[in-house]
């Protein structure tokens, strides 16, 4: 541990004193260094903040927004930088995964024969005398794993409301994560599971695909626009709503599950958010007036103190094996991550950190595939789960009420096999509760968007907590899976809990 330390501490200073010569332009960028995989934190969290210090500007003056500019060759400068910055994140991730490794005794070790991807199962064959720790994925997992919607850290964006932020470097991994479960959602809902197509291709259904992949993308844009329901910038508002937290504070995992749900209530989206944070998915709750709406189910929980109780490891492991798992936002302390799959007792994660230049929104979906290749990464990670952090958000989508009736079934097949599950399925409605407070998502328009980026509505209503009386840990139902086609999504329904931090 004191070399890991050590070593997070040498590679920050590094990143520090590279970033101040870069600023006095003494020195110049090696053209060789590799930018395009990895994750991201740099060493440690100095190169983030040096790098959110530099992106922001003078504050706007009282009343007024400073228009956004971005001179070409400041735009180049911090390109560089962030080059530099995110090759000092790789590096610094290798060399630690590396070591622990090394310490945990697995780089000695044949590397697991079986692999699951959200959900999909594959069989890994290791080359004669390949370890752990330096296995070789087929191409079909990389294939797979590249399919999803990577979120990471923006620059050279429109200021954030007042803030003047043009980045989220170094406090907005979380959030990141966030989006990374709703748009593994918003796949599910439209493209399905194992979706493929051609981006070149001109048949109906590659032209469909491509039209909806684009629009699933641009909802998570770093702009006002009415189609980035899910941007940095409405997530960032509306936290300093619920949580109170200034732009370029660092949110946890149930905060951000709060604000997605806002904002798929905000926007009326087709999928909506449904937020619990004791375990208990009160099934009555998630219809609307007698109808069922395809769900991202959100499931805040703390699964230990400073580290995950190993007696939850199997249900991590159980939970990315459902067809139903949007993925996992979590991570290691101080530095959140998005978990998509496990191999043996490592998960295979997306990392946030790297910053890119914000993608240029052009007109219509007129995106080619270069445009939005910064979302793709084909360089899977992996973390060990004693490594995690306690603090986690499990995702789960419900397209039809068919596919939430399986959910409980396998639920409740896992509890009775001996796996401490998290969650569990209650038929009715969720307690009382009181009379919810108007929140303003937006109080204001900007002046850095055209005319067509400012509409948004003002205000959503969402409940309050319910008492807190009730069990965090409610007991399982004790169903069998023949009897999940009872499920009764009752009419009149309320709305989910409110989700609070613990």
């Amino acid at each position: 541990m004191v070399l890991m330390e050590n070593t997070d501490q040498k590679a920050a200073v590094a990143a520090a004193t590279t970033d101040e010569m870069y600023q006095d332009a003494q020195v110049a960028v090696p053209p060789s260094l590799n930018t395009t995989t990895g994750t991201s934190e740099p060493a440690g969290r100095v190169a983030e903040s040096v790098d959110v210090r530099l992106q922001c500007a003078a504050q706007p003056s009282d009343g007024q927004q400073q228009q956004h500019t971005v001179s070409e060759g400041t735009a180049d400068l911090l390109d560089i930088r962030n080059q530099v910055i995110n090759t000092l994140r790789e590096w610094y991730v290798m060399a630690s995964d590396s070591i622990a490794s090394l310490l945990d005794g697995r780089v000695l070790q044949q590397p697991p024969k079986e692999l699951w991807l959200l959900g999909k199962h594959y069989n890994i064959e290791a080359q004669a005398g390949e370890q752990s720790w330096l296995v070789n994925y087929p191409p079909e997992v990389i294939s797979d794993f590249s399919h999803l919607v990577w979120c990471t850290y923006r620059s050279q964006y429109p200021p954030i409301d007042t803030s003047a932020f043009t980045t989220d470097a170094g406090w907005g991994c979380m959030l990141r994560a966030g989006q990374m479960l709703m748009a593994q959602a918003l796949q599910l809902h439209h493209l399905g599971r194992d979706w493929v197509f051609n981006w070149s291709g001109s048949t109906a259904e590659d032209t469909r695909k491509r039209k909806e992949y684009i629009g699933i993308v641009k909802q998570f844009f770093d702009n006002y626009s009415p189609t980035s329901f899910f941007s940095i910038h409405r997530m960032a508002a509306l936290g300093r709503q619920f949580e109170g937290k200034n732009v370029g504070e660092w949110f946890g995992p149930h905060g951000t599950a709060r604000i997605l749900r806002g904002l798929a209530l905000q926007a009326e989206h087709e999928v909506s958010v449904y937020t619990t944070t004791d375990g208990v998915v009160y099934l009555a709750d998630i219809c609307e007036e007698g109808e069922f709406k395809p769900t991202l189910i959100l499931v805040a929980s703390m699964l230990g103190i400073d580290r995950v109780n190993p007696v939850y490891y199997p249900f991590i492991q159980a939970s990315l094996m459902l067809p139903q798992s949007a993925g996992i936002a979590g991570g290691r302390p101080s530095s959140a991550l998005y978990f998509a799959g496990f191999q043996g007792d490592e998960l295979l994660y997306l990392d946030p950190h790297y910053t890119r230049p914000v993608v240029k929104e052009c007109e219509g979906d007129g995106y080619s595939q270069a445009d939005l290749a910064t979302y793709c990464c084909s360089t899977p990670r992996r973390i060990p789960l004693s490594r995690l952090d306690p603090c986690m958000v499990f995702g789960y989508y419900c397209g039809t009420p068919e596919s939430l009736a399986d959910l409980r079934s396998r639920v409740v097949l896992l509890t009775n096999d001996g796996v401490n599950a998290i969650m569990s399925f209650d038929e009715g409605h969720s307690p009382d509760m009181e009379a919810p407070p108007a929140i303003s998502l937006l109080a204001r328009d900007t002046d850095m968007q055209a005319s067509k980026e400012s509409q948004a509505p003002q205000f959503v209503k969402l409940p309050r907590s319910p008492s807190e009386g009730s069990s965090t840990r409610s007991s399982f139902l004790s169903r069998s899976k023949s009897d999940s086609s009872e499920i009764v999504l009752e009419s009149e329904c309320s709305d989910e809990e409110w989700v609070t931090d613990l």
